[in-house]
């Protein structure tokens, strides 16, 4: 990380640092870092600055939910997942003739048209 800390030590200093602008900064040097670390780490940094968003301080507070902001990676691997399946060609949906419904939504039972070809 920066300045020589370790992770351990950022996470030490956002919940014992005795002084607000080290704990701001703390919580900053996790967002700036996030893509760098591992599941665990990511878990921890996030367990750690969800419990943050308790501090007295509010410029603590505010770097915590600055930092938070860069916490998505479940929303990215959501997001690059969809469009991987964007690229892929749309499933055909068989539609009844008559009334246009999917087919799977198509009952014989209810289909108001004398013509339906599922009755």
């Amino acid at each position: 990380m920066s300045d020589g800390l370790t992770f351990d030590d950022v996470l030490y200093h956002l919940a014992h640092n005795e002084r607000a602008d080290a704990r701001a900064y703390a919580a900053q040097l996790l967002g700036d870092y996030v893509d760098h670390f591992s599941d665990e780490e990511y878990q921890r940094a996030s367990a750690a600055l969800n419990q943050a968003l308790t501090d007295p301080d509010p410029t603590v507070i505010l770097a915590v939910m600055q930092a938070l902001s860069a916490y998505n990676r479940k929303a990215r691997r959501d997001v690059a997942r969809a469009r991987q399946s964007a690229d892929r060609p749309p499933v055909a949906i068989k539609l009844c003739q008559v009334c246009g419904k999917p087919e799977s939504l198509a009952d014989a039972n209810l289909c108001p048209h004398a013509n339906c070809p599922y009755k």
